[in-house]
């Protein structure tokens, strides 16, 4: 089974909040234009709808490569790195900058690796 990404769980959510807010200004521009006794008022509204979603999608592209870029991928490299360490790979270093919460799991996670490491080099040299 292919593994669901939350980067485009939040792109579709995202993605149908700029479908429904373009139409929605559709909506109101064809009843607005209709009321003044616009001629093609309707044509009018589709034009606009379809030019605000277009103008919808480079922000939407936008939020979706720094969600990528600032959480997920550094999600990823956590859990690369759990991964790595389960299978007793002690040697496998997470290195994250940054100064968040995410950093700050990765800079916890390398301290625990360490420790790890120290405690089986200790017991291997039988000094435990």
């Amino acid at each position: 089974m292919r593994k669901k990404s939350v980067i485009s769980f939040i792109s579709w959510i995202v993605l149908g909040g700029s479908v429904i807010g373009s139409l929605f200004v559709g909506i109101l521009v064809y009843f607005l234009l209709s009321s003044s006794g616009v001629e093609g008022a309707l044509t009018k509204a589709v034009f606009s709808t379809i030019i605000i979603q277009i103008a919808f999608l480079l922000p939407v592209y936008i939020i979706r490569y720094m969600i990528q870029k600032y959480i997920v991928d550094k999600i990823n490299q956590v859990s690369q790195a759990l991964k790595e360490i389960s299978t007793g790979n002690l040697d496998y270093e997470v290195k994250i900058e940054g100064n968040d919460e995410l950093a700050e799991l990765a800079e916890s996670f390398e301290r625990m690796r360490i420790s790890m490491k120290t405690i089986m080099e200790k017991l291997e040299a039988g000094e435990i």
